[in-house]
């Protein structure tokens, strides 16, 4: 039997944070005065839960990410944001506390719309801080910029394939280390099962 440590593992996404994580975000963009889209959400969770998890030993979703062609994106996440019904059953959610709204042809921006949600009851003060600078970073850089910061990404750049077949690669949570970490990573992975 080996003792191999594995280099993918999955986490238990954490539902309750990633719809108030999300909330939040959207929540925050708008008493900035700015609209947030599904990109901008899910570019947001990347950065905020790569730092957490390199300043404080633990990301803030415990989402899985996917390596998809516009970078890396919370596998859960992005499954509530385009409103897969299966996954919001799946997950015990009675809907999600947003609305979406057609801006474009390929773009949607997102609106807060639950006033008892109170994402705080979710997440922690770093959670929030976190969150927050992500934000600034999307909104102060814009898709192209954003894009390219997420693509250099080493966890981005060793799952991607250029092959035309699959959409999505699975990311590698030991990669999302500022020194890959793979036994942290799978630490990470049983624990998100109790959180």
């Amino acid at each position: 039997m080996s003792n191999a440590i594995p280099q993918h593992v999955e986490m238990k996404p954490n539902a309750d944070r990633i719809v108030a994580a999300l909330y939040f975000i959207m929540g925050e963009a708008q008493r900035r005065g700015r609209n947030v889209s599904q990109y901008d959400l899910v570019k947001t969770l990347f950065l905020a839960d790569r730092a957490h998890l390199n300043e404080w030993g633990r990301p803030v979703t415990y989402d899985n990410y996917s390596a998809m062609l516009h970078g890396p994106v919370p596998s859960l996440a992005y499954d509530l944001l385009k409103g897969n019904e299966k996954a919001i059953r799946d997950h015990q959610l009675h809907g999600v506390p947003w609305k979406s709204v057609p801006h474009n042809k390929s773009t949607k921006h997102f609106f807060p719309v639950d006033e008892a949600l109170d994402p705080k009851d979710f997440l922690s003060p770093s959670d929030i801080d976190v969150l927050l600078e992500a934000l600034g970073v999307v909104q102060s850089l814009g898709f192209s910029q954003i894009r390219r910061l997420t693509h250099e990404d080493p966890a981005y750049v060793d799952a991607w394939r250029e092959d035309g077949g699959r959409a999505a690669y699975a990311m590698k949570l030991g990669l999302f280390f500022e020194e890959p970490n793979f036994e942290q990573a799978a630490t990470l992975a049983e624990y998100s099962s109790y959180v």
